[in-house]
């Protein structure tokens, strides 16, 4: 069975409560995915309070796609860091959140991802509470821009369950729905 990327983005920072951490995986020939991601983190970080910092790192572990268990390392490029930028007060703990689309079924239910967006600068969001549209458009932009720079290697990893081994989904593309997202617990 194939391996996967493990990369592990930290979030830190004094508006991180106890901090974050975006985990996305990728085919283990994925190449290009470091500069990828540290050049969305810097298209986005304009909505982001000052304080946030995102760290693209340059190695990780690779994971077995049909057990879970660790299987190799990776590395590529050089570890980047990313700086939020906005002076503006936050919405702590609420934000936005991509939905990676897969066209894989298991189960009977379609497999996704999502990678949330918290928290974002209070200006972010629209006088009915919801994301404002210029933001939503550029996450979605940033998002695409980023799946366009790894086309098919970003993957959505279903977890082995009840004995039945893992899978692997390519990602076909992104959404940001137009709703205030947060994350209720790590298995949402």
């Amino acid at each position: 069975m194939p391996n996967l990327v493990k990369l592990q983005i930290p979030w830190t920072g004094n508006v991180v409560t106890g901090g974050g951490v975006s985990t996305l995986y990728l085919d283990e020939s994925a190449s290009g995915f470091v500069s990828a991601f540290a050049t969305f983190f810097d298209t986005v970080k304009v909505s982001f309070p000052a304080g946030l910092t995102w760290t693209i790192p340059s190695s990780g572990d690779l994971v077995d796609v049909a057990t879970g268990g660790l299987s190799g390392s990776w590395s590529e490029g050089s570890t980047t860091v990313v700086n939020a930028t906005s002076a503006q007060d936050y919405a702590a703990g609420v934000g936005a959140r991509i939905k990676w689309v897969t066209s894989g079924i298991v189960n009977g239910r379609r497999v996704r991802g999502s990678t949330f967006l918290c928290p974002l600068a209070v200006d972010r969001y629209g006088s009915d509470g919801s994301l404002d549209d210029a933001y939503r458009s550029a996450f979605y932009t940033a998002a695409n821009t980023a799946l366009g720079a790894i086309t098919g290697d970003l993957m959505i990893w279903h977890r082995p369950t009840g004995g039945s081994g893992g899978s692997a989904h390519a990602v076909t593309s992104a959404e940001v729905p137009d709703q205030v997202s947060w994350l209720r617990s790590r298995r949402t």
